[in-house]
């Protein structure tokens, strides 16, 4: 048995050399001629990129790619070998995917991820990687069915629930290690937000950025120069 996969497209588009990958269609380009994968090995290099510079365990990626389902351990291994085909990459000299022997992988290329957020819609900034929010509800966790998805092993895979409305709310599902607001924990009764609280997925900070916030040069995937950005661009309004 197969558990469904949605995907979750955050709002981030990945610049390596002459590759281009919008995590949003799960696209890959090599200037403007698309490179064909799978929708797994689309789904695994989205998990690569968004974790960069850190490494993944296999069973980290396994939970992401089969939630709740067992598979042959080779099925991680090929998708692995089909994303480096598309990339021209070489296990024996990677430019792009480490092997981590008796752990995992991990994206060792120079990452740029460029972003565009709308007028006005809450954005959740979380270890260098933006994710746009809705109107209504928004999951958090390591799921990738989810609106947010933090692939941190502190995060549950169904860890917490942020409601936009009329305002801004957040509320725990029960995690393992908690929700976190100004420093107090949070059960499942939603908690309203300020704009400024500080907020922890298990060990995970968050920012949340409102309004307009439009990049037209490359940001590093740094979170200290990405909130730099932010403060620089709220600043100007």
């Amino acid at each position: 048995m197969r558990a469904n996969y949605r995907s979750s497209s955050p709002a981030a588009t990945y610049r390596f050399d002459q590759f281009t990958f919008d995590s949003g269609s799960h696209q890959l380009l090599r200037g403007s001629e698309e490179r064909h994968l799978s929708l797994k090995a689309r789904h695994l290099l989205d998990q690569l990129l968004a974790a960069w510079p850190r490494a993944l365990s296999r069973e980290q990626l396994y939970d992401a790619l089969w939630p709740s389902t067992f598979v042959c351990e080779t099925n991680l291994a090929s998708l692995v070998n089909e994303v480096r085909r598309a990339l021209g990459d070489d296990a024996r000299t990677a430019q792009y995917i480490r092997t981590i022997h008796g752990f995992g992988y991990a994206f060792c290329g120079q990452v740029v991820p460029s972003t565009v957020f709308d007028r006005d819609a809450p954005v959740l900034l979380c270890e260098g990687r933006s994710h746009q929010l809705h109107k209504g509800e928004n999951t958090v966790g390591r799921a990738p069915d989810g609106r947010v998805v933090i692939m941190d092993p502190t995060v549950s895979r169904h860890h917490a629930v942020i409601t936009i409305d009329d305002e801004f709310a957040v509320q725990d599902l029960s995690s393992k290690n908690g929700t976190y607001i100004d420093g107090e924990r949070i059960g499942r009764a939603p908690v309203i937000v300020a704009h400024t609280a500080q907020i922890v997925f298990g060990a995970v900070d968050v920012s949340i950025v409102y309004g307009k916030l439009t990049s037209t040069q490359s940001l590093q995937l740094n979170m200290d120069d990405l909130r730099r950005q932010v403060d620089r661009e709220l600043s100007l309004r």
